[in-house]
């Protein structure tokens, strides 16, 4: 016992929750930064890609865990005058920012960056957290059998 008696005690602190705002901001915060990464790489002339683990089931029946290329899709087209458009993507739907417009006219492609920069500030300082908690309203909540 005289080991134990060296060392120093504290209660441990509770845990605290993230609020679904936060949860909501924290992950578009993460797929813009995965936007960001793409632009940058397609101005580089360089190719991005992102990996996830998953698991497999090999030949003889043992699973195996496996890194697989995850699928992204740009955010941003080009339209025929030459411009950049960017959409903001949660989940599979489009953030509409104005009534009918989902869109952001970025200009030259060389001020998609900056752009990208500028959505995460506004994400970060919860700007969009009205829009992201529309988005999630219209679902469905399952009840749980009994």
């Amino acid at each position: 016992m005289t080991i134990l008696k060296q060392l120093n005690y504290a209660a441990l602190p509770a845990f605290k929750h993230m609020s679904p705002e936060q949860h909501r901001r924290n992950k578009l915060v993460v797929a813009l930064n995965e936007q960001k990464s793409i632009a940058e790489a397609t101005r580089d002339g360089k190719e991005f890609g992102v990996t996830k683990k998953r698991w497999a089931t090999s030949e003889d029946g043992s699973k195996k865990l496996i890194e697989v290329p995850k699928r992204l899709k740009r955010w941003w087209v080009s339209d025929d005058k030459g411009n950049c458009l960017l959409s903001i993507r949660y989940g599979n739907k489009v953030l509409e920012l104005e009534k009918g417009k989902a869109a952001i006219v970025v200009g030259k492609n060389d001020k998609l960056i900056p752009t990208i920069d500028t959505l995460i500030s506004a994400v970060t300082a919860g700007e969009l957290d009205s829009h992201l908690a529309q988005l999630g309203m219209g679902r469905a909540v399952k009840k749980a059998k009994k």
